[in-house]
């Protein structure tokens, strides 16, 4: 054996025992008296939630952020400014928005308008045009040739984390934002967020969404995510990510959506987080590494985002298989992101919770496919851990395979 040879098989054999480490660690943690005490009582609150049904903003956040004052069901599609002012690009802007973009030809007017309409902090809007064949590409090319923010990167058809890791790495701005094409912004408060995250210095600034409905969408999904973007509280006190994340997880309301937050581009990039390639889901391993480094944290509890639900958009158009392979392998980041790593015991129990819940869409999922489903998602990953993995989320009835 060279000595490439060993010192490849040294580091090989290393990363096993971190990523069978965090097996372990995260059994021991699902195990816990402490974590099934608080995996009961949580029930109670996600219960009342959905009996509440659809809730109503009563009071509007502080800091001069304004939220939703109306019942999702009541609240009308938003319809951002047409017009604003165009303005030369910046080397060094203060936040870099980025979207991916495919087929978004019927809503991308009204995304982009939202974005460059946001009065105060300097701007850079990096447009990932991942083979669109709708005509997106045209009203891009209008957008930029009248505003100089505006930029394009141009790639083949390779999904939304490829889009977002392409957008990342072309970044110059202090923040770093997501935002779905079909998705907006509803309101001029760009300047609230990036004023309280450089106040706070922050790593992470999170905020709130509001659904709308657009088209005919199956009743129960409009159900499930009509109020899902909407924190019961305002999270305002600077924490540490994990804090933040188990604070949230207590009160059911953590949401991983990566467009619900700003974060600092510096943090993001030392860190190395990337999206996952190729997968659904892929929020989840990506803000559940982000939280689990983050050392200050906030949030506030604005609707500035607005969540289209639509007929034909990845959350509902998904099936089983694409929806079984982006919870397993965001499952698997999340353990190895974990390692070895210990957890304060007011923490460690809503961690793992964050965890197994995606580990449940897992398996949840995997019970509908055939044998060859399976042994398609058997087959991403031959690392003994991952082989673990699938063994407990496959079925008894399908182990045979």
């Amino acid at each position: 054996m060279t000595g490439n040879e060993h010192d490849f098989a040294e580091e090989l054999a290393s990363a096993r025992r971190q990523r069978d480490a965090a097996v372990a660690r995260l059994r021991q943690l699902e195990s816990s008296l402490s974590y099934r005490i608080g995996r009961a009582a949580t029930r109670l609150p996600r219960a009342l939630k959905s009996i509440r049904g659809v809730s109503v903003r009563r009071n509007k956040p502080s800091g001069g952020i304004a939220g939703s004052a109306l019942p999702a069901k009541s609240v009308p599609t938003p319809h951002p400014v047409r017009s604003w002012t165009p303005l030369p690009r910046v080397d060094s802007p203060d936040v870099s928005v980025v979207i991916p973009v495919y087929n978004s030809v019927d809503w991308l007017e009204d995304c982009l308008s939202s974005v460059l309409a946001q009065t105060g902090p300097t701007l850079e809007v990096i447009c990932v045009n991942d083979g669109s064949t709708d005509g997106s590409e045209r009203i891009l090319q209008r957008f930029a040739e009248k505003d100089e923010r505006v930029r394009i990167v141009t790639q083949p058809n390779s999904g939304q984390s490829v889009g977002r890791n392409r957008g990342f790495a072309e970044t110059a701005g202090r923040y770093v934002i997501y935002l779905d094409s079909d998705d907006l912004w509803q309101e001029d408060s760009l300047s609230d967020l990036v004023g309280h995250a450089d106040s706070e210095r922050l790593d992470l600034l999170l905020f709130d969404s509001f659904a709308f409905r657009d088209g005919d969408v199956d009743k129960s999904i409009w159900e499930r995510y009509a109020t899902y973007y909407q924190r019961s509280q305002e999270y305002r006190k600077v924490r540490s990510g994990i804090q933040m994340l188990a604070d949230m997880r207590h009160q059911r309301d953590y949401r991983p959506h990566v467009g619900l937050y700003l974060a600092r581009t510096a943090f993001v990039r030392d860190l190395g987080t990337r999206f996952i390639p190729g997968i659904v889901h892929q929020d989840n391993p990506y803000t559940f590494s982000l939280l689990l480094h983050a050392k200050r944290v906030a949030h506030v509890r604005t609707d500035f985002y607005a969540r289209r639900i639509r007929p034909g958009s990845t959350i509902t158009g998904l099936d089983d298989l694409r929806s079984a392979k982006g919870y397993y392998l965001s499952y698997l980041a999340m353990i190895r992101e974990l390692g070895s790593r210990g957890l304060e015991p007011d923490t460690s129990d809503m961690v793992a919770d964050v965890v197994h819940g995606v580990f449940q869409g897992a398996r949840q999922k995997i019970a509908h496919l055939t044998p060859d489903e399976v042994q398609s998602l058997v087959d991403l990953d031959l690392g003994m851990d991952a082989q673990l993995v699938m063994r407990a989320l496959r079925p008894v009835r399908a182990r045979s395979y």
